[in-house]
């Protein structure tokens, strides 16, 4: 099927297509909220969140350990470790600010007096982050969550811009957002974003990268998975060499449909490097095809922003040429759903 006016006008029936058209909006807006300072005697930092919510508390981990020492984790879950205490920094991310995982997430570290930040467009983590005094940063509704990446990672970004622990991020790289997102939203043939959907289209994306690029390709699979409606695998080098290549042998149906797909970011490590190539060539010979992608961007920051980029777009037409509607999450909306049964 052909990507085009008629086939986005059919099956994008939320008009997915101005949102992500609108990302460069969402982080020059996001980048600019008035964020207020609080103490900064934190001496580790946690984000918790789910979903299209945890990818920015990825991206901000990669970048805070590559610039300071302090350590940062990210949890996906209901609770949160032990160590954490008054001297730990906690932000909350919920774009619906409904999030049970996030909530309870939420309750352990105000017990434990941690410092929080929490961001969300409304719902109760709004109302108990203004209860107990927490600094709330109130993001545009209205949207799905995981097309708020914008909004949710750039008035974090500027908080520890003002904690000096992150750079200031000039003009420019707003401007090459923007550049990015109206390359990749014209669905021609020379438009990178429709040339690999279409090559992954009725296949299996196997998608590799080094570690400090996992929360690109990691936000690649979920939006595979919530956009396409299809199934992805990622994993980094050098730890898939010590596993996950011996993995090309069975089962050769699935091996057949196999497309693995290496993102060089042009900053790797010199062994890594190697790695990539040598592997490349002895997978070439048990998938489908091989493809090599080198990312844009002059600085870590602007390359995952490039890589998230064009995901999205990737997962947006992939979404056409599987004929689903991109926004639509009918399983997620039952699960809900069915959690909510019996409770009071």
């Amino acid at each position: 099927m052909e990507i085009n006016n008629s086939s986005l006008k059919k099956y994008d029936k939320s008009d997915m297509f101005s949102l992500l058209k609108n990302f460069p909006k969402h982080c020059f807006e996001g980048y600019n909220f008035s964020i207020p300072e609080i103490r900064k005697d934190f001496e580790k930092i946690i984000f918790t969140g789910m979903g299209g919510s945890a990818i920015a508390g990825d991206v901000m981990k990669v970048l805070i350990e590559d610039e300071t020492e302090i350590p940062v984790f990210v949890v996906r879950d209901y609770s949160l470790p032990k160590y954490i205490d008054s001297k730990t920094l906690v932000i909350v991310e919920s774009y619906s600010g409904n999030t049970e995982e996030t909530i309870s997430s939420y309750e352990i570290a105000n017990e434990k007096k941690c410092s929080i930040i929490c961001v969300s467009s409304n719902g109760e983590i709004e109302k108990i982050a203004n209860y107990n005094h927490n600094l709330f940063i109130k993001i545009p509704s209205g949207m799905p969550p995981r097309c708020a990446f914008g909004y949710l990672f750039f008035p974090v970004y500027k908080f520890f811009v003002q904690m000096n622990i992150l750079p200031p991020i000039k003009k420019q790289f707003f401007e090459k957002i923007e550049k990015w997102v109206n390359e990749f939203s014209l669905y021609d043939k020379n438009n990178k974003a429709t040339e690999i959907a279409n090559k992954i289209h009725k296949n299996i994306p196997l998608l590799y990268s080094e570690n400090r690029l996992f929360p690109g390709i990691l936000r690649w699979k979920t939006q595979i998975a919530e956009n396409s409606k299809s199934f992805s695998f990622v994993n980094v080098l050098p730890e898939m060499n010590h596993n996950e290549i011996m993995s090309f042998y069975f089962p050769k149906l699935f091996l057949k449909k196999v497309i693995a797909l290496f993102i060089i970011s042009g900053i790797e490590n010199e062994r890594v490097k190697k790695r990539i190539d040598i592997t490349s060539n002895i997978i070439s010979q048990k998938v489908k095809e091989v493809l090599k992608l080198n990312i844009e961007g002059e600085t870590l920051l602007e390359k995952l922003i490039y890589l998230i980029i064009l995901g999205d777009w990737i997962s947006y037409y992939l979404a056409i040429l599987n004929k689903v509607d991109p926004t639509e999450i009918k399983e997620i909306n039952i699960l809900k759903k069915e959690m909510k049964k019996g409770e009071k």
